[in-house]
């Protein structure tokens, strides 16, 4: 208590000091003013990317992740053009996914469910900088299909599944090439 009383009759001092007849206006700062900030950062500054935008083992694990994401997300809307965008034009699961999701929801379903989880994932020592080869282990919540028509909904137990997923690097980013259930 003592020392915030010496400070504030400090500062009081300070201030008084600067009152004279000589000078009558304060020298005391425009509490308004704030200091000047550049609207865009400057161009050496480098945008910090995703972790899943690096071209690493721990960037190809962290790309999974994000697919699975991007995956959950398109089940619950029905907006493949996401999905689409970060798997390949040839990987047969992620086509077959988007159909399946096209198919749902053409037909006024839905789909509930908490969706999939990554619970570990393993890079192959065979991979290469440029195409990653991981065993996923999955965690499936359990789902269920809903329709519009009065169809009874479908209803899936979910748990665990190991995935092998195949990842291409593809003009700065990782790809989704091949998902394979064994």
């Amino acid at each position: 208590m003592r020392r915030h009383l010496a400070y504030a009759a400090g500062a009081a001092v300070l201030a008084l000091a600067g009152c004279g007849e000589d000078d009558p206006t304060p020298q005391v700062a425009d509490p308004t003013s704030s200091p000047s900030v550049s609207a865009s950062p400057s161009a050496s500054a480098a945008v910090e990317k995703e972790a899943w935008e690096k071209k690493t083992d721990d960037g190809a694990v962290a790309f999974v992740e994000h697919w699975l994401e991007v995956f959950n997300k398109m089940q619950t809307t029905s907006n493949t053009a996401e999905f689409e965008a970060i798997a390949a034009s040839d990987c047969k699961a992620c086509g077959e996914f988007v159909s399946i999701t096209r198919e749902i929801s053409s037909e006024g379903g839905s789909v509930d469910s908490n969706g999939w989880s990554m619970i570990d994932a393993a890079v192959s020592a065979s991979s290469s900088e440029s195409k990653k080869e991981l065993a996923v282990r999955l965690d499936q919540a359990a789902e269920t299909i809903r329709y519009s028509d009065g169809r009874q909904p479908k209803k899936y137990p979910g748990g665990e599944a190991t995935v092998l997923m195949t990842l291409n690097w593809v003009q700065d980013s990782w790809q989704m090439a091949e998902v394979a259930f064994p």
